[in-house]
């Protein structure tokens, strides 16, 4: 008999790729994700497909590009929820788990008439078909009664008590309230109590097949970590931010219109940036370690040789590169993201510990893992499985280009003066070129050519040298465009012409 397959998903929130690889990677200390790499492949040009945090996750449980789910921001609903890596499991006999969050709006339409999000907006929900582990995005109630277990003031142990930093003195002696550590120790914090259910989850299930979905919402903010990890990093240590004074005194006219805290007026004082980039890094380390005791479980269970791990994230984030925060707009801080996946198959041992510069994306994550599993694919995924380029397969190769999408309505300073459905933006990104266009015809198209610009600070789209360029990208993202429409009706027509 078979020995059952498991998965173990990790998504993280917020991770740039470069706490992994490159510069990053030299100052902050990622031991346990340093060791998944060197037992699997760790693609260095992933990109997600939307931001911020439940398009591009729709988009990673469906297997389809935004313009497909239609979830263009937090706390749209999605259509069609049944069209999900979750209830697709569960329809081949599999019991599914997610833990952590997962962003989801249910469809309206689909709720009793006094149900209160009928009328007002949440995204507090998990997809259809998933069993519910734990329900802990920031916090849970859970976790604060683990709290108060443990000895915990009890009047402490909710979110505003547990958000709080242990200032000495009240004196922040030049520091922000991130440089000091959350009222908690490390071991009793938010990351490590979804770390103890997720192992839980795993040990229950030991023998008989499982999956699981383990999301952190770490390094999102709020920035706040326990010791060692709040002040592991000193600021002056950190990468000074990606920008230049230009992008804010002659800025394409997309930036102007924003609001304030989305229009490059980030993260200006050296004090701030500096500060926030210490303990985001020091948020890394610590899901870092988390990572590793689930590693360590699956080992300690017997379940290492036969689950396949992948480990990801919605999206990047800015921490005042091109004076911004969060996750908006089209830059590579927001779109690059990382993907490690470990293959515990004898035909993906010739590249563990390899690096891939293929062009990927987050829509290929549910058919990789529906591949892994030997499921026929999720049904209507625009994504395709990875197996063969973990596999080293001669003939595997990456995407020609990855896509991604945003909408901007709902940050415009005066949202009034724009049309909602006009206000997207396209980004076809190649091996060199990004091409950015935009649904108001207002405004210019965006060229960067990455190789010789990867600050990506000068826009080639007006000059007649890059025309075809142009061209050529505009005529592809119309094609991928056309490749995304939904055809279900004509699919079941086309079987009685």
């Amino acid at each position: 008999m078979d020995t059952p397959k498991n998965v173990l998903f990790i998504l993280s929130d917020e991770f740039r790729p470069e706490c992994l690889f490159g510069p990053w990677a030299k100052l902050v200390k990622t031991p346990h994700l340093d060791a998944l790499m060197r037992e699997g492949v760790f693609f260095e040009r992933c990109y997600c497909q939307a931001s911020p945090c439940a398009p591009s996750r729709m988009s990673i449980h469906t297997g389809r590009y935004m313009c497909s789910t239609g979830t263009v921001d937090n706390m749209t609903p999605l259509v069609d929820p049944e069209d999900n890596l979750g209830m697709w499991l569960r329809r081949q006999g599999l019991d599914p788990g997610i833990a952590g969050y997962n962003d989801y709006a249910l469809d309206p339409r689909n709720l009793a008439a006094d149900h209160p999000h009928r009328s007002s907006l949440s995204y507090d929900y998990f997809l259809p078909g998933y069993q519910v582990v734990l329900d802990h995005e920031y916090d849970s109630p859970e976790w604060f009664a683990s709290l108060r277990e443990k000895g915990y003031p009890p009047e402490q142990c909710d979110r505003h008590g547990m958000r709080s930093t242990v200032v000495p003195n009240d004196d922040l002696n030049g520091h922000l309230p991130c440089h000091y550590p959350a009222p908690y120790k490390a071991e009793d914090s938010e990351a490590h109590f979804l770390t103890d259910k997720a192992i839980d989850f795993i040990s229950e299930k030991q023998g008989k097949g499982w999956f699981l979905n383990v999301n952190y919402i770490k390094p999102h903010p709020p920035y706040l970590s326990p010791a060692p990890y709040n002040d592991m990093y000193p600021p002056e240590s950190v990468p000074e931010p990606v920008r230049q004074a230009s992008e804010r005194d002659t800025p394409h006219p997309y930036f102007p219109r924003m609001k304030p805290d989305s229009g490059k007026q980030e993260f200006l004082d050296e004090l701030i940036w500096r500060e926030v980039r210490a303990c985001y890094l020091g948020m890394v380390t610590e899901l870092d370690a988390c990572v590793g005791r689930l590693v360590n479980a699956l080992r300690e269970s017997g379940e290492w040789d036969n689950t396949l791990i992948v480990f990801g994230a919605d999206h990047g984030t800015y921490l005042g590169d091109h004076y911004l925060s969060g996750k908006p707009h089209f830059y590579e801080q927001a779109m690059h993201v990382p993907l490690i996946i470990r293959d515990p198959r004898p035909e993906a041992n010739k590249t563990r510990g390899s690096r891939r510069a293929d062009l990927v994306e987050n829509v290929d994550l549910a058919p990789t893992i529906c591949d892994f599993l030997n499921l026929l694919p999720l049904p209507r995924a625009q994504g395709t499985s990875l197996l063969p380029l973990v596999a080293g397969n001669d003939h595997a190769s990456g995407k020609p280009a990855a896509y991604f999408e945003f909408y901007y309505h709902n940050l415009l300073a005066e949202p009034s003066t724009a049309r909602p459905a006009e206000c997207r933006l396209w980004v076809r990104r190649d091996a060199r070129y990004k091409y950015v266009i935009f649904g108001e015809s207002t405004l210019p198209a965006v060229l960067f050519d990455l190789q010789e610009d990867p600050g990506e600070f000068t826009n080639l789209a007006g000059r007649a040298e890059y025309s075809e360029v142009c061209r050529v990208a505009a005529e592809e993202l119309i094609r991928w465009r056309m490749r995304c429409e939904d055809l279900r009706m004509e699919d079941w027509a086309r079987q009685y012409r």
